[in-house]
C-alpha cells in the first residue's frame, strides 16, 4: 500500500526539546517526502497560535490537526472542523477559574489564557520550550477546545469529575489537556482523510505521548519515537530512534517510504 500522507505530533517528535530545534535530518526527511508527493500534516497538541515561538513555523504543512483533534486548518490555516467542548462543562469549572483554585488555560480558537501563574504551569511550558501564557478572562458564550490544567494527577482528575462530557491526557509531569469525549488526534485526522480523500492505511503517523497511542493504533503505520514511554511504543507498529537520533528518517527509510 502506498503511502499518501505522514502525520506528525510536534513535541517530542519533530522538536528536540533536548536542544530546542527541529533536527536537520527530520528537515531533510519532511523535505523529501513532499518531493515525492506525501503530504505532511501535524497532529499535535498545540494551537497555531503557538507556532510562531516554535522553530517550526517556516515549515508549510498541507494541513494541521491541532488541539488534540479539536480544531483542524487547511494549508491557509483556514478551518475546516472544530469540535468545542460543551459550555455547561467549562460552566461547572469556572469557578475553579474564577477562583484561581488551581491554574487553568482555557483555549480557543484565537486565544489562550490563564487564570494565573504558578511554579508548576513555568516547569510544564518550559518543558515544551513555550513561553507563559497570557493572563485573562473567560467570555460567556466563546467556545472553549481545550482546557489545560496545570496540577498534579490527583488534582486534574477531580478537575475533569466536573467535566463529564470531556477526557483527559497529559503531555508533561503538571501539564494536562482536557478536551471532549468524542474528541482525540484520531477524529482530527479522520475530518483531515476525508477532506483530501485518503484512506487510513495509506498514512503513516508519528508520534511519543500519551496522547498520540490512538493515532498510532488507527494509521496504516504507527511510530513511535524512541524518547517515548514504553506504554507508548507498545501501542505502535514500529519503533524507531531518538528525535535527536534521525528517528523520523530512519523509520521512513525502514519501511522504504524515502
Amino acid at each position: 500500500m502506498k503511502i499518501k500522507a505522514a502525520f506528525f505530533d510536534i513535541d517530542g517528535t519533530l522538536i528536540s526539546h533536548k536542544h530546542g530545534n527541529i533536527p536537520e535530518d527530520t528537515r531533510m526527511a519532511l523535505a523529501q517526502l513532499r518531493e515525492k508527493g506525501v503530504q505532511i500534516f501535524t497532529s499535535t497538541g498545540r494551537h497555531i497560535l503557538e507556532f510562531a515561538q516554535l522553530p517550526i513555523n517556516d515549515i508549510a504543512f498541507d494541513g494541521y490537526v491541532l488541539l488534540n483533534g479539536q480544531l483542524c486548518l487547511d494549508h491557509r490555516k483556514e478551518v475546516l472542523s472544530g469540535s468545542p467542548i460543551e459550555e455547561q462543562d467549562i460552566l461547572r469549572i469556572l469557578p475553579l477559574f474564577e477562583k484561581q483554585e488551581l491554574p487553568i488555560a482555557f483555549v480557543e480558537k484565537d486565544r489562550i489564557y490563564i487564570n494565573y501563574i504558578d511554579e508548576k504551569v513555568e516547569h510544564a511550558q518550559k518543558a515544551i520550550s513555550s513561553e507563559l501564557p497570557d493572563l485573562g478572562q473567560y467570555h460567556p458564550g466563546e467556545r472553549v477546545y481545550l482546557v489545560n490544567v496545570f496540577s498534579d494527577r490527583e488534582e486534574a482528575y477531580k478537575v475533569l469529575e466536573e467535566m463529564p462530557h470531556c477526557k483527559l491526557t497529559w503531555w508533561t509531569e503538571y501539564g494536562t489537556d482536557i478536551i471532549a469525549k468524542s474528541g482525540g488526534k484520531v477524529m482530527g485526522i479522520k475530518q483531515m482523510l476525508e477532506f483530501h480523500g485518503i484512506r487510513p492505511e495509506e498514512i503513516i503517523a508519528f508520534g511519543d505521548g500519551e496522547n498520540d497511542t490512538e493515532m498510532l493504533e488507527f494509521a496504516g503505520i504507527g511510530v513511535a519515537m524512541g524518547n517515548s514511554e514504553d506504554y507508548v511504543k507498545e501501542r505502535a507498529d514500529y519503533v524507531t530512534d531518538d528525535v535527536d537520533a534521525g528517528g523520523i528518517l530512519h523509520a521512513l527509510q525502514h519501511f522504504g517510504i524515502l
